[in-house]
């Protein structure tokens, strides 16, 4: 795993060495062991390398056997020895890497190549006789490549903080992706929270040419059913190709083991490595404590533990999370609302103590139909057909008077997320399901000056995804634009920022191209059946995993912020949140997130996400737009002064 950068210009001159050292310095993190350098007139590249395959002699860059094509890659390609074996006849290897495999199947099959990798990746290859340039992100996103266009220069890398070294990018908010962040919690590809700067998209790749630039599209999500719909079969098929991908990701020169959080899709890769490893798997989990027992998991996690004799390491979390929030957002880049980058913070750092390389059930709820909303679409064609007065009236004013609950739980919330939403055309009800903020409440967060007008960039977005699946097949349409939005820039966003602030290579078995395929092509309804979630994976683990395992409450991978807002932080948000720091942010409505804060203590809404996408924007503008450090922006004396206050 590694961390890359470059540099093309469009005007004749020489790359300057100095600032590709500058770009890579800022993303040592991501790999501590090496680096390396390689200028062609007026096109640089460099990387920053944390060593997992071919410890001695996989130092990059890579050339071709003349030495006029050249690599830098992050990621694994996990059917590279597969591919070699395809090229020896052809071509002579001097190293034992799968990078190397790369730069000889792009001189056989031209931009054809990356059709034919099964791994995580992002890459940059320069073919110096055509004068071009490749860019190319993996199939599904799993690794970042950020790029922006500035003085007559193309400049890319695998982290924002490092194009921000370039002297002449600015930065500046975008108006577009604000509203997305406060839709979605995160920031869709293709842009960032940066104007200007942009995400390579998934299965893209991007060529530079003669000062020109060109986006290919190389694979996309196709969910036409299979002809073979016999469960029986296709619990027999998913079981060999899970099998399969859990055990071609394990394949490494350095400590391998696996998160462990004791739900389905964690538990059912730790079962497969019991096979294929040899001694006891390593496993790591998070846990919260008695007092927050609803969100820990940890228990769960020992059983799966105990059941594959697991050498098992798990870490309590506590509300003292905050001193480490000022990191976590410098690590993010660009803001990121999902409470779950804590515990995957810790994880991560705990887990690196141990092994080099976990792999994650990340990808198993987007796949295999795993989240509560889908049974909630399901449930919704439904409430439709109730009488208009009967919902509005009753149901509706019932629902939404209950208090929240006092344990921090999320029902009450989504059943009110629910009845607001359920009787909507299924696009809106949808987007309305996943948004934090609607549009009348995002337009009374917002000032004027920061509000955009019109259909908004995030339901645009949305919209695009949603209504370009089958019209009739209203779960595929629910699948695909998770797997395009939430996945993609949300879960493996965090997941590869956290992992990789600590020189941590995660990888994600789910998301193998055969399995990923495979299961496109299932009936949704063999996804979810009814009100059962994941209901073809939880038949292929029937006699693997527990029962306990597979039909327990889904809680998610989160932190209990729900109970801390109302407890161990109201005071450090009072102190935060300051109507003298909003003024000074100049991007909201005073009045607005005071009464939000209210509304939440007082248990009349659960707002902790809404509260905490507030928090963490004001935390990200401060360090990267306003260019203050935690100490000048006060933080530690904010928490001293909040939790004096408790």
């Amino acid at each position: 795993m590694c961390g890359i950068a470059g540099i093309y210009s469009r005007t004749e001159g020489k790359a300057d060495p100095g600032l590709l050292k500058k770009m890579c310095d800022a993303m040592r993190h991501r790999g501590p062991n090496d680096e390396g350098y390689y200028i062609d007139g007026n096109v640089g590249l460099s990387m920053r390398r944390l060593s997992v395959i071919d410890l001695h002699t996989g130092k990059q860059p890579i050339h071709n056997e003349d030495k006029t094509v050249w690599i830098v890659f992050n990621g694994e390609i996990y059917n590279f020895r597969d591919l070699r074996t395809s090229l020896e006849d052809k071509h002579r290897f001097y190293t034992n890497t799968d990078t190397e495999v790369i730069v000889h199947l792009y001189e056989e099959y031209g931009e054809k190549f990356v059709t034919m990798l099964n791994g995580m990746f992002t890459f940059a290859i320069w073919d110096s006789p055509k004068k071009t340039l490749f860019v190319g992100r993996d199939r599904l996103g799993i690794k970042p490549l950020y790029y922006t266009e500035a003085n007559g220069n193309f400049i890319f890398a695998s982290e924002i903080k490092s194009i921000l070294e370039v002297p002449y990018v600015i930065r500046e908010v975008d108006p577009g992706a604000l509203d997305s962040y406060f839709s979605f919690l995160y920031t869709p590809a293709p842009l960032t929270m940066f104007k200007g700067i942009r995400k390579l998209m998934p299965g893209h790749m991007m060529v530079w040419k003669d000062g020109h630039s060109e986006s290919i599209q190389y694979w996309e999500m196709d969910y036409t059913p299979r002809k073979e719909t016999s469960l029986d079969s296709l619990v027999d098929e998913f079981r060999v190709k899970f099998g399969r991908a859990v055990k071609s990701q394990l394949i490494s020169d350095v400590s391998l083991g696996a998160f462990l959080s004791g739900g389905i899709d964690s538990s059912a890769i730790v079962a497969n490595m019991a096979e294929y490893v040899k001694g006891p798997v390593e496993t790591f989990s998070i846990g919260y404590g008695k007092e927050e027992a609803y969100y820990d998991e940890s228990e769960d996690a020992k059983i799966i533990a105990g059941r594959y004799g697991t050498n098992h390491h798990s870490f309590i979390l506590r509300p003292d999370v905050l001193e480490i929030l000022p990191e976590v957002v410098r690590s993010m880049d660009e803001p990121l609302a999902d409470s779950s980058v804590i515990p995957n913070y810790y994880l991560c750092q705990q887990t690196r103590k141990h092994v080099t390389v976990a792999l994650s059930g990340l990808g198993g709820d987007e796949l295999c139909g795993g989240y509560p909303r889908y049974a909630g679409m399901y449930l919704a064609d439904f409430y439709r057909r109730i009488p208009r007065v009967l919902r509005e009236k009753i149901i509706s004013g019932v629902v939404l008077s209950i208090p929240d609950s006092s344990k921090g739980r999320r029902f009450v919330d989504r059943a009110k997320r629910f009845v607001k939403s359920g009787a909507l055309p299924l696009d809106n009800a949808y987007f309305n399901m996943i948004s934090a903020f609607d549009r009348e409440n995002k337009r009374g967060l917002l000032r004027d000056a920061a509000w955009k007008e019109g259909e908004s960039s995030a339901e645009s977005i949305f919209k695009g995804y949603f209504c370009r699946q089958q019209k009739e097949v209203l779960l595929n349409k629910v699948f695909f634009t998770d797997m395009k939005l939430y996945l993609v820039d949300d879960l493996l966003t965090l997941t590869d920022k956290m992992s990789m602030a600590h020189s941590l290579e995660v990888r994600v078995p789910f998301l193998d191209n055969d399995l990923v395929e495979f299961m496109a092509g299932i009936p949704p309804e063999l996804k979810v059946r009814r009100l059962t979630k994941k209901y073809l994976l939880k038949k292929s683990l029937e006699g693997i995993l527990p029962k306990k395992t597979l039909y327990k409450e889904k809680k998610g991978f989160s932190v209990p912020l729900t109970l801390w807002f109302r407890n161990d932080l109201r005071g450090f948000l009072d102190s935060y949140l300051s109507d003298k720091r909003i003024d000074r942010l100049g991007y909201f409505n005073r009045d607005y997130v005071r009464g939000l804060i209210k509304r939440h203590f007082n248990r009349e809404g659960n707002y902790f996400s809404q509260i905490w996408s507030i928090l963490v924007f004001s935390l990200w503008h401060s360090t990267y737009i306003e260019g203050k450090e935690m100490e000048e922006d006060g933080w530690k004396d904010i928490l001293k002064a909040g939790n004096e206050a408790l």
